[in-house]
């Protein structure tokens, strides 16, 4: 939400920026496509960017039109159709869909396979829902591993993930991606330097580890 968690963030090592921006509901972190526009200007390479939002496709498709980032993160009530046409529209700009399934997801293997095949880049599998997305609580791990098992694209761990638990997270999940907000915040869409840092910290002791 800030010019200078941009550049810090990127700085020590984010791979993706993101940003929500005009989501359906009322959340701490929503900003405008003028500021969305403008931070994603901001985000120095080799970082990438993200928007996160949700609604019809028309509003979805004037945001990613008007912001044009690297990824779009569909986050609410996108329906199997819907999805499969933003992936066919946003693909001629290069911009890659990333489609978040929920915890409470009927059928939630065939769903996130049938989203994997029909071209989204990645899964999020996230608590975080519409309706919950202050007091998210920690990822269901199992099914994360469930899911991960089940499609061929990569699938984003989200959900109560900080400093001091990533390390054993990636490792008994072997994840390909985490997402973050709060837990690298010191308040609502304020990023704390010092939980950055000891997340990189962290991951890089992880590679240590294993490489």
């Amino acid at each position: 939400m800030r010019t200078q968690d941009v550049r810090m963030c990127a700085q020590h090592g984010a791979d993706i920026i993101g940003f929500v921006v005009d989501f359906p509901h009322s959340v701490p972190w929503n900003i405008s496509i003028e500021l969305a526009k403008k931070l994603i200007s901001e985000i120095p390479k080799p970082s990438k960017s993200c928007v996160v939002t949700g609604g019809p496709i028309d509003k979805i498709l004037h945001i990613a039109m008007e912001t044009r980032p690297n990824y779009i993160q569909l986050h609410y009530t996108e329906t199997y159709e819907d999805t499969i046409l933003l992936v066919h529209k946003l693909e001629r700009y290069g911009i890659k869909v990333i489609k978040t399934i929920f915890p409470d997801t009927p059928d939630i293997e065939n769903k996130a396979a049938a989203f994997c095949a029909a071209g989204v880049y990645a899964i999020l599998f996230d608590q975080r829902t519409p309706n919950n997305a202050i007091d998210s609580g920690m990822a269901d791990l199992h099914t994360f591993t469930k899911l991960k098992n089940a499609v061929n694209c990569p699938v984003i761990l989200a959900g109560g993930i900080t400093p001091a638990n990533v390390a054993e997270i990636v490792l008994n999940t072997k994840t390909q991606a985490i997402d973050l907000m709060t837990g690298v915040e010191c308040s609502y869409g304020i990023k704390d330097e010092i939980k950055i840092i000891s997340l990189f910290n962290a991951l890089q002791d992880i590679h240590v580890i294993t490489a």
